[in-house]
């Protein structure tokens, strides 16, 4: 299963209230502006409508990362902003200050947040596992992974294969859609291979990765439909059994 892999998986942050703590390009300048040292504490942030396939695409916002235990009063411009929304922040369930996130210190470490992971949305008709290696956070739409063998992983789970698993045991959401919960993902059967094994999928997700780099929307299905082929090998599908993955993926 996933979790026996080398991996830890983690929900995005939850803030409490995001009109609060996520914010636009144009806040963040004026922010900065007001007072540098806010810089320090403002975040790229993925909602989970931002988490496409292989590659997310940020939508330019941002996160005030203040976590549990912040000095508050050392950003002067940030805590005069979250005091507008002081009265709906007030209501936030739990123990934390007004101004704080609503995520605990212990959620989350803030090095999972800088170099390789992968994000994915919670609920979705198929895979959308993201990979990145830049500093970003998300919100709690999404969850993230952090650990080994990401970019083969991310091939997996993207699979035409996974997704078929999923819509036979996962939950769903009253409109139908797929809920990609971190008990469900983690206990998705996953081969482990060796490094020489994984090349192939890494091959793919590079190109996938490299095409989507210039053009979000680029077409690579036929790296994806390699991947599939790859997966069905590597957990030793019939003919016949693929045949029942493939119509169920066109659906």
């Amino acid at each position: 299963m996933l979790k026996q892999c080398d991996i830890a998986i983690n929900r995005g942050i939850l803030t409490g209230y995001n009109d609060a703590f996520i914010i636009d390009n144009n806040t963040k300048e004026a922010l900065i502006a007001e007072d540098p040292k806010s810089a320090d504490i403002i975040k790229p942030v993925l909602r989970g409508r931002d988490i496409q396939r292989y590659r997310a695409q940020w939508a330019g916002l941002w996160l005030i990362y203040a976590r549990r235990g912040i000095a508050i009063d050392r950003y002067t411009s940030i805590y005069r902003h979250l005091e507008k929304h002081k009265h709906r922040l007030s209501k936030k369930a739990g123990t934390n200050h007004w101004y704080e996130l609503q995520a605990s210190p212990s959620d989350m470490l803030d090095s999972q947040f800088h170099g390789k992971k992968l994000f994915w949305m919670d609920m979705s008709n198929r895979g959308r596992f993201a990979y990145s290696e830049r500093e970003m956070y998300c919100n709690n739409k999404g969850f993230m992974m952090t650990g080994k063998s990401l970019k083969y992983l991310c091939a997996i789970l993207n699979s035409a294969l996974i997704t078929w698993l999923m819509k036979n045991t996962a939950r769903t959401t009253g409109m139908g859609l797929m809920q990609w919960e971190k008990f469900a993902v983690e206990r998705l059967p996953i081969p482990k291979i060796s490094p020489t094994e994984q090349r192939p999928f890494i091959r793919l997700i590079d190109s996938i990765l490299t095409a989507k780099a210039t053009n979000p929307t680029a077409n690579t299905g036929e790296q994806e439909a390699e991947i599939d082929l790859l997966a069905y090998a590597l957990y030793g599908l019939t003919e016949k059994e693929i045949a029942a993955v493939v119509v169920e993926d066109k659906l």
